[in-house]
């Protein structure tokens, strides 16, 4: 089995709820276990963000930051996508899930790939989004490392990333501490579960702003927090040196 099959295996939960809802289904919900806190029961229009339901104040400040041509990474049912669209944007939108790049493509998104950077490989963009803590994609900290490595060959001169995530110290007080059994407390496994459809585990990184300004340092980029929000999120931007 591909890698690409094996991703998309992890996410084909979300994907299919997703594809559901757009269909009509708006009771679909799905189940995210986690290997930190509890079973959560999610509905599937959180993610799918129907275009009447109003965006985060962290999302609202990245899309208004947003320049030139954008990609959309991570971009689910591409809520983000539609709303840059509209701004007048050049938007280039992709996703792991074969489901969601369908969602994507049905509500109206121009340009949805499925993959991740390597789907836009050769070209250039302005901007890098990840919202609703897409930057956990990376999955570690040693993902985090090498994807803010990747990013710069898409990245113009002048380029950003613009992404938000979470300070889980903030969030879980009484968790363990980052580094008391040798791992980061953001590092996270999560798998996902959708009626009979059972998705793989996968990792998923929360990094804090001062680990991310740490990453960033390290990879040429220039950080600094944009907006925060409830329970140690917030929003970061990371310009090219």
């Amino acid at each position: 089995m591909s890698r690409a099959t094996d991703v998309d295996r992890c996410w084909a939960p979300l994907g299919r709820a997703l594809l559901d809802y757009h269909r009509g289904d708006t009771s679909a919900r799905f189940v995210v276990h986690s290997d930190l806190w509890d079973s959560e029961i999610t509905a599937a229009e959180e993610y799918y963000r129907p275009l009447h339901l109003e965006l985060s104040e962290i999302e609202q400040r990245a899309l208004s930051l947003c320049r030139g041509r954008v990609l959309d990474l991570g971009a689910g049912a591409g809520r983000h996508a539609l709303e840059l669209q509209e701004r007048g944007h050049e938007v280039t939108a992709v996703d792991v899930s074969t489901d969601a790049v369908e969602v994507m493509r049905r509500r109206g998104v121009r340009d949805a790939r499925c993959g991740d950077l390597a789907a836009v490989s050769g070209e250039q963009f302005d901007t890098l989004l990840l919202l609703m803590h897409g930057i956990g994609l990376v999955g570690t900290l040693e993902g985090l490392a090498a994807f803010l490595d990747a990013t710069r060959s898409v990245l113009g001169k002048g380029g950003q990333v613009l992404c938000d995530s979470a300070d889980l110290a903030l969030t879980l007080p009484s968790a363990r501490s980052a580094g008391e059994d040798g791992s980061y407390l953001g590092e996270v496994e999560f798998r996902l579960a959708y009626r009979d459809l059972e998705g793989r585990p996968y990792p998923w990184l929360f990094a804090d702003p001062r680990t991310l300004e740490r990453f960033a340092a390290a990879a040429g980029y220039d950080f600094e927090v944009r907006a925060r929000g409830g329970r140690g999120a917030y929003l970061g931007r990371l310009s090219r040196r």
